[in-house]
């Protein structure tokens, strides 16, 4: 069997070594810079045209002098630090030549292995900072302050795998799975029939042609829902014989080493492998701050080696604000899913890349629904977080509401159930960047069935109902209640949910003069609110229960308004029958919807305190529970009881 190159240039060291040691050993002559006399070129390396031949066929030492720019000294420098890892007796030797407890060579005995003169390594730049062999991670000092002839030369395991042919990595013939050089660190298999391989075949050939024409400049690729990044990377690399190697964030932050030193190890096996390194970036404010850091250092010492780095993400690259030099941003998303703002929110299109990062390492493709299933999951803990959900258990026939007030719910459920058809097959175009979504504005006194109304129409649709306090989400500090709602629209947009801003009036005030910063920042929350729920694809209702606080201008931009007045009395009538059920047979139900105005959350509460007295009396529910119960609510509402007869 052929040798390679570095078992030939291994020989060559161990030969050299063994004279040099055996003359120091009789003590001829031996000064620290003389070698053995055929150190010079009996082992000549071979030429230039047969070392590109070499490298071509996969030699490994070869692509390394070629990958690394290593001179034939440098290169047998190399080799010779490598030397007592594969043979013991090696280690000896520099321990005896050097006089130091270390089976590593120093400086000066690697150098007279070679038959190179100290002066003359210091002049050539062998061995120094700046040097091929350091710059490249190849080689690194053990004791970096000693003087320079007594350093010793280390050399990272990784390295000896390379050379030996053990190690991991896709698109060269090897099992894809972990490099050696860590669990951060993964090769992608390429899949040249992968099916979401981009719909933008013109943004992929780009990518090609700009990384054959500048490898060693950042890019950022800003990818959409179907994950488009990693496949498009893989197809742009895979004609320039680039290794695509996949960074886990994950384990790069579970890790105990530096950002820098983990940067350096990353890039000396992209460069080993004749590599790529992807780094997916999560959006801002969806991973931990000392975890964001971490990713942010780890990418700017990244940047400054020479191997090509591909970021990628799913919102602009501008969002990141890091110091890191502006990288060239290719979009790969379909047109038609390019707006004004991200279909996915932030949680979301981090838990759906982490599904696309698994699949694309197994090379596998996620499913549609499994995609839906990850941003529907991590939106409703996002937006769970900040609403407080209800499961709807309100059917539409359980409301007692005038009929005019039904008939806007049901124009309110008709929007949301024929949007697509309007939208998308009538062909109607709402235009000014609107959504498809559809919002309604209930205004009525507190316990007039609002929220309840809300919840019928949720259940109705089939939808989840979330209740988001307004009041809750405002911040005194500029910008906070922006971010707030930008964090539950964006969460809300990812589920088939109804969101129910509770206390709209503290947003949407009639606007006075502006005569100070407060009033400043109060109507740009306002206008911020309005170009959101504008945006919005999902159905969003709001409620108030101040009605004539509500500026006009903002009331034109809902497309329903559904007004819920106190029930007059045959409303009233039916509302303590609804409740009641079969418990209202032979109570003065008529008489006391007459008598006393009390909305459908104040009869519910006379209900239920009438019917706990009566359970405590052991004892059926009677008229004057009934009364009770209305006197007690009117204590609450700061009313006066007038008693009448039943």
């Amino acid at each position: 069997m052929t040798q390679s190159l570095f078992e030939e240039r291994l020989t060559v060291a161990e030969e050299r070594l063994r004279r040099l040691y055996l003359r120091h050993e009789g003590g001829e002559g031996y000064d620290g810079h003389e070698g053995v006399q055929d150190a010079g070129g009996l082992h000549p390396w071979p030429g230039p045209a047969r070392l590109a031949e070499l490298a071509a066929e996969g030699d490994r030492l070869a692509c390394l002098r070629k990958e690394f720019a290593l001179s034939e000294r440098e290169a047998d420098l190399l080799v010779t630090c490598l030397l007592p890892e594969i043979n013991p007796i090696c280690g000896s030797a520099f321990r005896f030549l050097s006089g130091l407890p270390t089976s590593r060579p120093t400086v000066s005995v690697a150098l007279s292995v070679h038959a190179i003169a100290v002066p003359d390594a210091i002049g050539d730049g062998l061995l120094r900072e700046g040097s091929a062999l350091l710059e490249g991670g190849l080689v690194t000092y053990g004791a970096p302050d000693a003087a320079f002839p007594e350093r010793v030369l280390n050399v990272p395991d990784r390295l000896l795998d390379f050379l030996a042919g053990r190690d991991t990595g896709g698109g060269t013939g090897r099992d894809t799975g972990p490099t050696t050089a860590g669990r951060w660190l993964r090769a992608l298999p390429a899949r040249p029939d992968d099916p979401r391989r981009p719909h933008c075949d013109g943004p992929v050939r780009a990518l090609q042609e700009a990384l054959a024409a500048d490898p060693y400049r950042t890019r950022y690729l800003r990818q959409g829902i179907h994950g488009e990044a990693l496949p498009a990377a893989v197809a742009a690399l895979a004609p320039l014989g680039r290794v695509p190697l996949l960074v886990d964030p994950d384990a790069l932050a579970a890790g105990e080493e530096s950002p820098a030193r983990l940067a350096d190890r990353t890039a000396l096996e992209a460069r080993l492998l004749g590599a790529a390194v992807l780094v997916p970036l999560a959006p801002p404010g969806t991973a931990a701050p000392e975890r964001a850091d971490l990713l942010q250092r780890f990418v700017t010492s990244l940047d400054d080696a020479p191997v090509p780095l591909l970021l990628y993400g799913s919102t602009p690259w501008a969002a990141y604000e890091w110091d890191a030099p502006l990288p060239a941003e290719t979009d790969l998303r379909p047109a038609d899913a390019r707006g004004p703002r991200d279909r996915l929110g932030a949680a979301a299109s981090a838990a759906v890349e982490r599904v696309h990062r698994t699949a694309a390492l197994n090379a596998a493709t996620p499913a549609a629904d499994e995609i839906r299933t990850a941003a529907r999951l991590r939106s409703a803990a996002e937006l769970g977080a900040l609403a407080r959900h209800i499961t709807p258990a309100v059917e539409r026939q359980d409301l007692v509401l005038p009929d005019t007030v039904r008939a806007r719910l049901d124009m309110l459920v008709a929007r949301v159930r024929h949007r697509e058809a309007v939208f998308h097959d009538w062909g109607l175009r709402r235009g000014g960047g609107r959504g498809q979504g559809t919002t309604a504005l209930f205004a009525g006194e507190s316990g007039t069935g609002k929220t309840m109304a809300a919840e019928a129409v949720a259940c109705e649709l089939g939808l989840d109902l979330y209740v988001v306090s307004l009041p809750s989400v405002v911040s005194k500090y500029i910008g906070e209640t922006e971010k707030n709602l930008e964090r539950i629209f964006s969460a809300a947009d990812n589920l088939d949910a109804v969101v129910l801003f509770d206390e709209a009036d503290s947003m949407f005030a009639k606007r006075g003069e502006v005569k100070g910063s407060n009033d400043r920042h109060a109507n740009m929350q306002s206008g911020y609110l309005l170009q959101r729920l504008e945006a919005f694809d999902g159905l969003a209702v709001l409620t108030t229960n101040l009605r004539a606080n509500i500026d006009t201008a903002f009331t034109r931009r809902f497309d329903e308004v559904v007004h819920f007045d106190s029930p007059g009395p045959d409303v009233r009538a039916r509302l303590w029958h609804s409740l009641l059920g079969a418990a209202a047979d032979g109570l003065p139900v008529e008489t006391l919807a007459e008598a006393y105005d009390l909305a459908g959350g104040s009869i519910r509460a006379c209900v239920e305190s009438a019917a706990f007295a009566a359970a405590a009396a052991g004892r059926a529910l009677t008229g004057e529970d009934l009364l009770h119960g209305i006197e007690t609510e009117y204590g609450k509402l700061g009313r006066l009881f007038t008693r009448v007869e039943v």
